[in-house]
């Protein structure tokens, strides 16, 4: 996700994937201002391979959108979620990003532990309102 982020100073990540169709890659979606980029990065030596595919906001489908858009308002960002999960489960994460479930929203972070994978799911912190001590 850093080296994704680096390719355009300032962006975000708004999701992962880990892909074996050939050599290992992460597919990392970043994110900023109306842009969003999709880059893929070699898994065993953190290199840029293939073709940058860079879009607007305008041309992703509604539930992406949605989520992306959702990222401007929490706190927490996916690279957070992902330390998280895999500390919880003990292992790599493979797949991350946003997901709404039951008009919650979540992140999902699916993680590999041993020759198992786990579904970590984390509520981001609410934006806005502190707290108030309790009597």
């Amino acid at each position: 996700m850093a080296i994704a982020e680096r390719l355009h100073d300032g962006s975000k990540t708004a999701d992962i994937s880990f892909e074996i169709d050939g050599p290992p890659i992460y597919r990392v979606r970043t994110i900023r201002n109306e842009r969003v980029w999709e880059n893929a990065i070699d898994a065993n030596t953190g290199s840029i391979t293939g073709k940058e595919i860079t879009s607007s906001l305008k041309e992703l489908d509604r539930e992406d959108l949605a989520n992306i858009l959702a990222l401007k308002w929490i706190k927490q960002e996916l690279a957070d979620a992902v330390q998280v999960a895999e500390r919880a489960a003990a292992g790599s994460a493979l797949a991350g990003g946003l997901m709404r479930q039951d008009g919650k929203l979540n992140f999902v972070i699916v993680v590999a532990a041993g020759d198992h994978l786990k579904e970590v799911m984390l509520e981001p912190p609410k934006v806005g309102k502190q707290n108030s001590a309790r009597p």
